[in-house]
């Protein structure tokens, strides 16, 4: 195993190219040569290692393909910056043994930690009848007779979670979506929750 120094810049875009949680970098690194340099698995490529703007092109042409780049943060209802989200569910133990409702839970307080200020759109999803978020356990517990509140981590929101791994995958990209989260990465969070 050897170690590379790369720049912050790099590592946001390696980070948001992960497909599932505990992936690591030499993974995801390896998926985009293959997928984009026509590579093989198992083909280790020639490299001249003394001609090393070569590989700083591949990079760079990497960087810009257009399925692959990162998406920039815009303003207004535009897509929000994932890079900070992907990092942060990177770093979770999620390769760990943990239920349904803790990685529900650990989700929305990524989703919290990275979005505090904008958060309390959360409160505006509802479900037929009854509240899934709110600042008062006591106001879900008045909304059915067993939603089962759960704090998420970090913030000072409750949500329930007596409903079932689809419901709650949707409450997550339900989520996502009020915070600004484009259809891809509003997609590849729900993928990482099932995953």
């Amino acid at each position: 195993m050897k170690t590379i120094t790369i720049d912050d810049e790099l590592y946001g875009f390696i980070a948001s190219q992960t497909k599932h949680i505990g992936e690591s970098a030499s993974d995801i690194l390896r998926r985009i040569l293959i997928d984009e340099l026509g590579l093989k698995a198992g083909e280790n490529p020639q490299v001249d290692v003394s001609k090393p703007a070569e590989v700083t092109k591949e990079v760079k042409d990497i960087n810009k393909s257009k399925n692959n780049q990162p998406e920039k943060p815009r303003t207004g209802d535009e897509v929000v910056d994932a890079t900070s989200l992907f990092e942060l569910l990177n770093q979770e133990a999620f390769d760990q043994p943990m239920s349904k409702v803790e990685r529900f839970l650990k989700m929305l307080g990524a989703l919290h930690q990275t979005h505090p200020d904008r958060f309390a759109a959360v409160l505006e999803i509802k479900g037929k009848g009854r509240l899934y978020f709110a600042t008062d356990k006591n106001v879900l517990l008045k909304t059915g007779s067993s939603t089962n509140p759960k704090q998420i981590p970090g913030s000072e929101y409750w949500v329930v979670t007596n409903n079932n791994t689809d419901k709650k995958c949707t409450m997550l990209t339900n989520t996502a979506k009020v915070l600004g989260y484009s259809k891809s990465n509003v997609e590849r969070l729900g993928q990482l929750f099932k995953a």
